[in-house]
């Protein structure tokens, strides 16, 4: 009997994490550059079938439980959406805006710029927008932005340089940070055939039709598992009494 607490308590506390991946999926719908998560849960078969392949674990020591074995991020690409806004710019293809975010450098296809009060490049909430020699300085939002990456005033005279865009050869080790940028320890590396495409933002990739059925299917299975604990609850309840008679 206690078994059963263990698993229902277990896809209970699953559960509440799935939705949380969930909420803050729908949250970031209209967030540019977006990658929808997905929480990926580790089942009794699948222990199961790891652990025989791997030593032969016997069936009778293994886990029964629902675990979170982590969250995966779907990199596909979202969207163009035209927007007509200098300061806008959208990767087609693979790469990442390389921004200096405090200490450190982070990564983002969300490519809705400003000009903070220093005249950089910046993006709000994170930091400055790095090109290949450092923080791109425009002091003006009259740009022009080829596919290549450079930054150049509006009649082309004035080169303020080149936007870092990179790549990672595992995105498995990108760590998602605040506002849908990543982090990661890897190297970077350049992305060939990058084209940049101004007064165009991409969009989230975030699917609003299918968040919703899977937080439904989450309520219905947090729903099962309460009503079940509840049932679990009262049967101990009387079996303490009977054993107590």
């Amino acid at each position: 009997m206690f078994q059963g607490y263990y698993n229902l308590a277990s896809n209970l506390i699953v559960q509440n994490r799935n939705m949380n991946v969930i909420s803050n999926n729908m949250t970031n719908i209209s967030t540019p550059g977006f990658k929808s998560d997905q929480l990926v849960q580790g089942t009794f078969r699948d222990e199961i079938l790891y652990r025989f392949e791997r030593d032969g674990t016997p069936i009778g020591t293994t886990s029964r439980i629902n675990t979170a074995e982590g969250v995966a991020t779907d990199q596909t690409q979202g969207t163009l959406r035209a927007t007509e806004r200098a300061l806008d710019l959208a990767l087609s293809g693979k790469g990442f805006f390389a921004v200096q975010s405090g200490q450190e450098t982070v990564y983002t296809r969300n490519g809705s710029f400003n000009v903070d009060n220093e005249g950089y490049l910046v993006l709000q909430g994170l930091g400055r927008v790095q090109g290949q020699n450092g923080p791109i300085r425009v002091n003006t939002d009259d740009i022009r932005v080829t596919e290549q990456g450079y930054v150049l005033s509006a009649d082309g005279r004035e080169n303020y340089g080149r936007l870092q865009v990179v790549d990672f050869a595992d995105y498995e080790q990108l760590e998602k940070t605040a506002n849908g940028a990543f982090r990661s320890n890897a190297q970077p590396q350049g992305v060939n055939g990058m084209v940049i495409k101004q007064g165009y933002l991409e969009d989230s990739n975030v699917s609003m039709v299918q968040e919703m059925t899977n937080m439904m299917s989450g309520q219905r299975s947090l729903q099962s598992s309460a009503q079940l604990l509840k049932m679990y609850d009262q049967l101990s309840g009387k079996a303490i009494q009977l054993g107590s008679m």
